[in-house]
């Protein structure tokens, strides 16, 4: 990941459903912003209130404008628990915010017949980015976990992509909705390319169906956790680091 710290202001918040708001970070130090990193990820800073080291909190580049120097990151409203929590809560037009990144992009691989994409609201900016990213004949299936029914919205993709939206109202809870959903699909015996994140427990689940139980190409599979019930980002890290497979 680029060691670059970009000093930016918050110049546009807008809740775009109920549960997902859509920032726009402006500033002179986004001029060596590089481009082509939409669907990678960018740390939002935040510094601890008993000094130290400061925290970090990864957020997944949604769009970059490198004329207006306009940085999109789109956050999951979850109420104001843990540091990023209350700053997309709590905070405003003018706010100001330090922004280290951007780190790489781990997108869909598109030379496939037909794709799988699957995801709850955290993975939602990076599924976006990687549906326009396919042909416009593209065949596949996208399921994707939401809230609340009013978190639906339109989803550009191509017409052969079948949209499956999740409604789990209690994200926070342990669950299998999202896996469930996936493993009920009739997935075709075509060469298969598939990308999948979200929360811990789901994501490796769905890592070990789809490496063993319907078998897709290493090459052509990603999973990621983007979180863990229960655990900060530090503990889901942790978690990570001691699983018997490596994400």
């Amino acid at each position: 990941m680029a060691s670059t710290a970009h000093h930016l202001v918050v110049a546009n918040r807008d809740p775009i459903t109920p549960n997902m708001i859509r920032f726009t970070l402006t500033g002179d130090s986004l001029a060596d912003f590089p481009e082509g990193f939409e669907g990678g990820y960018v740390k939002l800073v935040f510094p601890r209130p008993e000094g130290g080291r400061p925290l970090f909190r990864s957020y997944t580049v949604r769009s970059f404008d490198p004329v207006t120097l306009a940085l999109v990151i789109d956050i999951v409203s979850h109420g104001a628990a843990g540091p990023a929590g209350r700053w997309a809560s709590e905070s405003s037009v003018g706010d100001r915010v330090i922004v280290a990144g951007p780190g790489p992009c781990r997108r869909l691989h598109t030379d496939a017949e037909w794709f799988l994409i699957a995801g709850d609201m955290s993975a939602l900016p990076a599924i976006e980015v990687n549906l326009g990213l396919l042909p416009d004949d593209a065949a596949g299936h996208a399921v994707l976990e939401i809230i609340d029914p009013a978190d639906r919205r339109e989803i550009q993709r191509p017409k052969g992509i079948e949209l499956t939206w999740v409604v789990n109202n209690e994200p926070a809870t342990p669950n299998h909705m999202l896996q469930d959903a996936v493993m009920a699909l009739a997935l075709p015996n075509r060469k298969m390319s598939a990308w999948v994140a979200g929360e811990y427990a789901s994501a490796r689940a769905l890592r070990q169906y789809l490496r063993y139980d319907r078998p897709v190409d290493r090459n052509s599979l990603y999973v990621s956790s983007y979180w863990k019930i229960g655990e900060t980002d530090e503990g889901m890290k942790a978690a990570k680091g001691a699983d018997s497979e490596p994400w």
